[in-house]
């Protein structure tokens, strides 16, 4: 029954694909993310990774470029020294010239992440206009350098693991293969995310770092940092010091100096690193403050004299805060400003999603304002409820706006705030969407934030990107009681297999409608499947999400990596696919195994994607159907 349920779910992964050219191959499966444009020859070039002799030139040295291309090259020698055992003897390419060519902008948003790669019979160079640029080139690098023979997982490649390979006859040395190569590669999206829930469990700054340099690998470039939420605040403030007291232990709180330390190292790798506060909703742990306790509305649940936090929000703890009151934004804007001081980058995440509508409506501190004391108060869902929230939140929003502007910052919100509540952004303001199929209006999130036509837009559908999904539910009962479908992996969201992460792209793939359970998926008029329509450059890019109800640093590995891997390639090299949603699945999975390999080798506990027999064995077969041009139908897998 299985095996008919794996041959089901590849017919419909079929169906979804179009005819398309055939790429070009990469030759031993090297690179993830595939360059943009790339020739390679047929000659192994031997190199040494420990040896190598690295030229750094630049138009200025300036904004710490020599030290930081300095640290990506020590990180390329003991990545590489990782996967193989070097030999004796010279090797032929004995140089890299790295030459960074302009002068980088203040703001990591405005660098410009293009370069190129060239190697010859003794050398490799890498020209790019900001550091940032360089950096991806030395990402491509490493991993060009191929081991003539890998060493298993389990061996350290130290001195007495490489003996004792030698000993089992496993071939030393390392080559740039099918040479000579030349690259010139750019992202197709600036915005590739990976957005990191630090609130339901604590992740400890190691874990942060080694996502960070998971993220660098693979060129994703925005850490978004949903780091506090209402389960925990547990980030240090100096405006409000008793919000730490929300953290699960006094030894689970970031300090100041923790979050220096980790915008450093994402800015040595090329990351931005955007916080997150999320208000109104999704706040109770402001109710640990006493300056904002007052502000906090339902706190925990109990609403309509219930003890259960059910109807009161979506999940516990309750609270939203009182967007109505007057002294609220000002409250929540000393926290703003504060926090926008310690973030160096140019955007600050306001959150602004999933208000909890039936707590505001019971509670009289928010009703008689926005309805007037006295007046009969409106049925949550009705026009004149939803006139008289977007009124008081516009206000709340506006008074936030002026301190985050002040601060020099560009403000991101969830969906929510301009689809759901009638909040009017300027122009320009990045919203995030999150949400898929709405029977209502018969669009998705990203159509209907398209149509909007006024801001910059970043891809979170839940259907492609949540990556925590496929556990079931956290909450231990919600109303479905023994024998009901709580256990069910559907209950939240289901598993997304990388497939599926990897054909996705925001502005051509087609709008899945998920309420249709019988046809394609997809949102079909006239029998034509949609695509979003609209100003597609104002998709900038998505993220993967992985949401921390069930996520901690024991299994963060594992939900993350190697799929985030799949965003990434989708959202840098979505240009050089003939048809960026249409991807042949025989091509890339080698070529993910490989940089799953790469992940292993530094640490990961990356997910296992086969059996290791399929590495070299023909595992996967072209079921009727599968598009006959594709490139590699029913080859026999090489690796490595």
């Amino acid at each position: 029954m299985k095996f008919l349920v794996i041959l089901a779910s590849i017919a419909v992964a079929v169906q979804a694909q179009a005819s398309t050219s055939p790429i070009s191959p990469v030759p031993h499966n090297l690179l993830w993310p595939r360059p943009q444009q790339f020739t390679n020859g047929t000659t192994d070039y031997s190199v040494d990774p420990h040896s190598l002799k690295f030229n750094l030139k630049f138009s200025q040295i300036a904004n710490g470029n020599d030290v930081v291309i300095r640290k990506a090259v020590n990180r390329l020698k003991d990545a590489a020294l990782k996967i193989g055992c070097p030999a004796t003897g010279t090797a032929a390419i004995t140089q890299v010239f790295v030459s960074v060519t302009g002068i980088d902008p203040t703001d990591l948003a405005q660098a410009d992440e293009s370069y190129t790669l060239v190697t010859d019979a003794t050398s490799v160079t890498i020209t790019a206009k900001n550091t940032v640029g360089a950096l991806h080139g030395l990402q491509t690098l490493t991993q060009l350098i191929k081991p003539n023979e890998r060493i298993p997982f389990h061996v350290e490649t130290n001195t007495a693991g490489c003996q004792k390979a030698a000993r089992v006859g496993i071939k030393t040395g390392f080559v740039i293969p099918s040479g000579p190569w030349s690259i010139s590669d750019s992202p197709s999206y600036s915005w590739r995310g990976v957005s990191l829930d630090t609130s339901r469990n604590y992740i400890p700054v190691s874990s942060i770092l080694r996502t960070l340099d998971g993220m660098a690998a693979t060129k994703l470039n925005i850490l978004h940092w949903h780091l506090v939420d209402a389960t925990a605040f547990p980030v240090v403030s100096k405006t409000y010091p008793e919000l730490r007291s929300s953290a699960y232990s006094p030894l689970s709180i970031y300090t100041y100096t923790d979050v220096q330390e980790i915008i450093a190292y994402a800015a040595d790798l090329g990351i931005r690193v955007i916080p997150e506060f999320d208000t109104p909703a999704h706040t109770y742990s402001l109710s640990f403050a006493k300056e904002l306790a007052p502000f906090v509305l339902c706190p925990n649940g109990g609403a309509g004299g219930t003890n259960s936090f059910w109807p009161t929000c979506p999940e516990p703890p309750c609270g939203n805060v009182n967007v109505a009151d007057p002294g609220a934004a000002p409250a929540i804007a000393k926290l703003l400003k504060e926090y926008a001081g310690l973030f160096a980058d140019s955007v600050l995440h306001l959150g602004g999603d999933e208000i909890e509508n039936y707590c505001l409506n019971v509670s009289p501190q928010f009703t008689d304002i926005a309805f007037g004391k006295g007046n009969p108060v409106p049925a949550t869902g009705t026009a004149a409820w939803s006139a008289g929230l977007a009124t008081v939140y516009q206000s709340y929003i506006d008074t936030l706006l002026e301190t985050t502007s002040a601060a020099g910052k560009q403000t991101m919100h969830w969906e929510d705030i301009v689809l759901n509540d009638g909040v009017v952004l300027p122009n320009n303001t990045i919203i995030q969407v999150w949400n898929s199929w709405d029977n209502t209006v018969s669009k998705n999130s990203l159509q209907k934030a398209l149509a909007l036509d006024r801001y910059q837009i970043v891809d979170t559908n839940s259907e492609y990107y949540y990556l925590d999904g496929g556990s079931g539910a956290w909450l231990t009962d919600r109303g479905f009681g023994p024998g009901g479908n709580s256990w069910e992996e559907a209950y939240w969201i289901p598993y997304i297999d990388w497939e599926r992460i990897y054909t996705h792209d925001p502005r051509t793939s087609p709008i899945e409608n998920t309420t249709d359970t019988t046809g394609s998926g997809y949102s079909t008029i006239n029998g034509v499947i949609q695509v979003p329509t609209g100003n597609l450059q104002s998709i900038i890019g998505a993220e993967a999400a992985i949401w921390g109800e069930r996520i901690g640093d024991s299994n963060l590995d594992t939900k993350l990596w190697p799929r985030a891997a799949c965003a990434a390639e989708a959202l840098w090299s979505a240009d050089s696919f003939p048809t960026p949603s249409n991807k042949d699945f025989f091509e890339a999975l080698p070529r993910l195994q490989v940089f799953r390999d790469r992940l292993i080798s530094q640490g990961f506990g990356a997910e296992v994607l086969q059996p290791a027999w399929c590495l070299t064995n023909q595992c996967s077969a072209a079921f009727s159907g599968y598009p006959s041009n594709l490139a590699y139908g029913n080859e026999k897998p090489t690796y490595w």
